[in-house]
């Protein structure tokens, strides 16, 4: 007989069994990995596209910070959406306007890329809410920073492969053909979907109302919530140095040091494997040491060091040194999601998880907005690209400096 699954909160989920429990985890996980490729798709063609349409490749900072406007929005939105249609199907939607925004890029024209952003922007959100909801009915508590840093494992892990595979498709078949494949794969992905569907949103509340009240009302839980606000100012920052220095990487290898786009694309590759490695090592520090806050602070500054040293690349360091510290900021700036999610459905209410999660990822949008185009910006301006990484170094050090305080007075009281 199937062992039965004890949740976070100390009681059994009713019904609930071990291969539930993994079929939930292996559905979101793969849900954030195709999103997540989804969002890399056109900062890694950057160059491709930048040199087909006659634009400077930097222009990618403000299509991302369309996506991240407009996710601020989708982000409260999918908080009170899951629990009327349920997590999967809010999935299996964000996966549809995943297409659909490829579809209006193929064409090449700006037009056409803002609805790209649009589109992007609506589904790229509300996953993270979608699974927060999953995955707290299930979870062990003593599990509770693993599991989550494994589901967001799917990010660096989406990111990988865009580095990996869609440079070599895009060198094959051009870019278009490249977003084309995504295209396919967003739909394939949420067919499979169907399969869990009826059974994973067995708890969908279809009484529940829609309006400005419930779209709302997940950023105002978190904004009069003191700890929760905290964790997503802290988010937003760390999200946006994330975004902000990995959507220009490619570009600043290929541009700067003068590597090959294939070449500068696996050097991505690198940083995202190596956020697979980090978030699960993360979320095991963060469990067995009973200290979150504190292993936060560590990333953040462990960040700061490794954004310093990737800005002092020159075309004459070999390709392997390049590598490891691609790994290292890769492990780092890419492993800290799971252990600040977990921390945020532990502070959140009973039974608003989702719209914790929700109010968080706003806020985390919101960073994203400004800080990449700040970047693209100041190395524009400037026609630096270490100063785009120093500026955001000091941004992830103050960070630190106030996960470190938290950290230090949670443990005088």
């Amino acid at each position: 007989m199937a062992k039965k699954v004890t949740t976070s909160n100390g009681a059994p989920e009713p019904g609930a069994t071990r291969r539930d429990f993994i079929t939930q985890l292996t559905a979101m996980m793969a849900v954030q990995s195709v999103i997540t490729m989804g969002s890399y798709t056109l900062p890694v063609l950057a160059p491709e596209i930048a040199k087909d349409m006659g634009v400077p490749a930097t222009m990618i900072g403000v299509y991302t910070s369309v996506v991240y406007s407009v996710c601020i929005f989708s982000a409260l939105l999918g908080g009170g959406m899951v629990p009327r249609f349920g997590a999967l199907r809010v999935c299996q939607g964000c996966l549809v306007l995943m297409a659909g925004a490829f579809l209006c890029g193929l064409p090449g024209s700006l037009a056409g890329f803002a609805v790209c952003g649009v589109l992007a922007g609506l589904g790229n959100a509300p996953p993270t809410a979608a699974s927060s909801h999953v995955l707290l009915r299930a979870t062990p508590k003593r599990w509770v920073n693993l599991v989550f840093s494994i589901k967001q494992a799917g990010v660096p892990l989406g990111g990988g492969l865009a580095g990996a595979i869609l440079p070599t498709l895009a060198a094959a078949f051009g870019w278009r053909g490249a977003v084309a494949a995504m295209i396919v794969l967003s739909l394939l992905t949420c067919t499979i979907l169907q399969i869990w569907r009826t059974e994973m949103d067995a708890d969908r509340d279809r009484t529940r109302r829609i309006g400005w009240h419930t779209a709302l009302s997940p950023f105002l839980l978190v904004w009069r919530h003191k700890d929760l606000r905290a964790i997503g100012i802290a988010s937003g920052m760390m999200s946006g140095a994330q975004m902000g220095l990995l959507a220009i990487y490619v570009t600043y290898l290929h541009q700067a040091i003068g590597l090959s786009l294939t070449v500068a694309g696996g050097a991505l590759a690198t940083a995202q494997v190596a956020g697979i490695v980090g978030r699960i090592v993360w979320g095991i520090v963060a469990d067995r040491s009973g200290r979150p806050i504190l292993t936060m602070a560590g990333i953040a500054a462990g960040v700061s060091v490794c954004a310093i040293a990737a800005a002092q690349f020159t075309p004459s360091w070999p390709l392997l040194a390049i590598h490891a510290v691609s790994a290292v900021f890769g492990g780092l700036v890419l492993g800290w999601n799971g252990v600040l999610f977990a921390e945020v459905a532990r502070q959140s209410p009973p039974g608003r998880a989702a719209e914790a999660a929700g109010g968080i990822v706003c806020l985390t949008c919101m960073g994203m907005v400004f800080i990449p185009s700040a970047i693209a910006g100041l190395i524009e301006v400037s026609g630096s690209f270490p100063l785009g990484f120093a500026a955001t170094a000091a941004g992830t050090g103050l960070v630190a400096a106030d996960f470190l305080r938290r950290s230090i007075r949670r443990g005088l009281h």
